[in-house]
This record gives C-alpha cells, sequence and structure tokens, in this order.
C-alpha cells in the first residue's frame, strides 16, 4: 500500500489536508471519506487498507476544524461550508485519479454530510456508502438541539459537550478502540452550537429530501446503536426512490467498522462488494 498527501484551498481561504492510500497495481476506483464529529482521516488506516487491499484508492480527509486542517475547532458557520468544502475535495480528488469512479464513504456525522451534499449540489458521483448517520437523534439530543438553535443566534461559537462520555461504553464493543479514542490529541472532545445546528439542519434535510438523492447508496447501520438511531436509517433508506441497500448489522454499536470478533471485516467486506457491483456508475 503507498501512502501520499495533499492540501487544499477551501473557498474561503482555510488550508484543509488529506491523505491517501493507493494499491500497488491498477486504481479500480476511489472511495473518499467524510469523517465523524470530532476526529479525522488518520483514524482510518486499517478501514482504509481494507479498500485498497479490493483495489480502491482511499482518500482520507480532514473536515474544516478537525485533526490537523485549518478552522476553529468543530465549528462551521453554515451548512453550505462544508457542501462547498465537499465540492473542492471531490474536484481535487478527481484530479489526481483522473476517469477513475468516485465514491464518498461517510461515518455518523459524515453521512449526514454526505447525504446533504448528495440533494444539495448532485455532484457526479458512483455512488455514496453512509454508515451510522445520525438522521434520528435520541430524545435528550433532540431538546439539546432545540437550545442551540436558540444559542446560535447569540454565541454561536460556544463550545459545548459533544455527549459521549455518559454512553462511552455504548460506542463500540472494543475497549481498545474506546482508550485509543479517549487518548488521541488529535481527537476534539466537544463541539460547538453553530456546528450542532449545521450537523442538525443536515438531518432535517437529508429526511425531509431524501428522494433528491439521485445517486447509489449503501446505507448501513447497527441495530443496538444509540448515539444515532437506526431508525433514520431506515427512513433515509425508504425515502431514497432510486438504488439503495439498507443493511442493518444486529448487535453492532456506533463504530460498525471498529467492532470486534470479525464484525468489521464483515461491515467493510459488505462495502467492498457493494462498490464492486457499481463500478460501472458515472
Amino acid at each position: 500500500m503507498h501512502s501520499d498527501e495533499f492540501r487544499y484551498r477551501t473557498k474561503d481561504n482555510l488550508n484543509l489536508y488529506a491523505r491517501v492510500w493507493t494499491p500497488e497495481g491498477d486504481v479500480r476506483g476511489v472511495v473518499a471519506l467524510v469523517h465523524g464529529l470530532g476526529e479525522y482521516g488518520g483514524r482510518y488506516v486499517e478501514i482504509g487498507k481494507s479498500f485498497v487491499d479490493r483495489g480502491y484508492a482511499f482518500v482520507a480527509g480532514d473536515l474544516r476544524g478537525h485533526g490537523v486542517s485549518e478552522g476553529r475547532r468543530a465549528f462551521v458557520s453554515r451548512l453550505d461550508d462544508f457542501m462547498d468544502d465537499l465540492d473542492r475535495y471531490c474536484a481535487e480528488i478527481r484530479t489526481r485519479f483522473p476517469g477513475k469512479p468516485l465514491f464518498l464513504y461517510g461515518f455518523s456525522m459524515g453521512s449526514s454530510l454526505s447525504a446533504a451534499y448528495l440533494i444539495r449540489r448532485h455532484p457526479r458521483l458512483a455512488g455514496a456508502i453512509l454508515c451510522s448517520g445520525g438522521f434520528l437523534m435520541p430524545e435528550v439530543s433532540e431538546r439539546a438541539i432545540a437550545k442551540a438553535r436558540v444559542l446560535n443566534f447569540i454565541t454561536p461559537t460556544m463550545v459545548i459537550s459533544n455527549g459521549m462520555g455518559p454512553v462511552r461504553g455504548k460506542v463500540c464493543h472494543d475497549v481498545g478502540v474506546l482508550n485509543a479514542y479517549d487518548a488521541d490529541s488529535l481527537v476534539y472532545k466537544k463541539l460547538t452550537i453553530g456546528l450542532a445546528v449545521a450537523i442538525a439542519e443536515a438531518n432535517r434535510d437529508v429526511l425531509a429530501r431524501a428522494a433528491e438523492i439521485h445517486v447509489s447508496v449503501l446505507v448501513m447501520h447497527g441495530e443496538d446503536d444509540i448515539i444515532a438511531l437506526p431508525e433514520g436509517s431506515r427512513r433515509l433508506a425508504a425515502g431514497i426512490t432510486g438504488d439503495v441497500t439498507l443493511k442493518l448489522w444486529p448487535g453492532l454499536y456506533h463504530f460498525i467498522h471498529h467492532e470486534p470478533d470479525g464484525a468489521k471485516e464483515r461491515v467493510l467486506a459488505f462495502a467492498a462488494d457493494w462498490l464492486d457491483k457499481h463500478l460501472t456508475a458515472t
């Protein structure tokens, strides 16, 4: 597996960073990560390798305000800033892999942003994989979002808890993964009011406008996820009128591609098999 990196400028002149992993031989297609809240592309080395082993290039960018990319930590002033960033992210990837089918791989917040991107910008993609999307949140999270909408008019940059602490043991069955997450200095453990409101806007749009998604989509979710409710993925899949595959994983928590006892291998193999079937899309 070869590794590389690149940087690119956003519309508002932030410098964003991306890692690239490619196979030894020909590149069959490209999988572009859109990561979850507070994390960054460097957490996806093993996941990327699983796709590289199947002949895909894997690009793991750090969103604005995350990882080593520039921007106020875990903040965005409007959802369309992320949409503009994804436009440039995809454009940069296409210059490096001209003519290769391009897929998005969104996780958690990244699923919300990816799905909103499909609706708002209608990008030319071969497809998208949406994992553990927070399209429907637990009631306690919904109440917090209602308060955040009010605060967003007053103090959008206010830093708040990401709510993960009390439910830490329900995020992943692998304690080693949780410990690594906690110890990683590049993982930002909080978020801002502005980002919380932008994510909520994305989720609202996605469920209301799912029929406007016109690329092939694989939606995956752990059935025991209490961070982002699997019912949200069910509703999204039901609302898409085109090519959609819904895969619910019994017994899995939020981090479906980190789960132990062979689960993560099954999840990633299913995703790679789906990619293989959609390589001819443009």
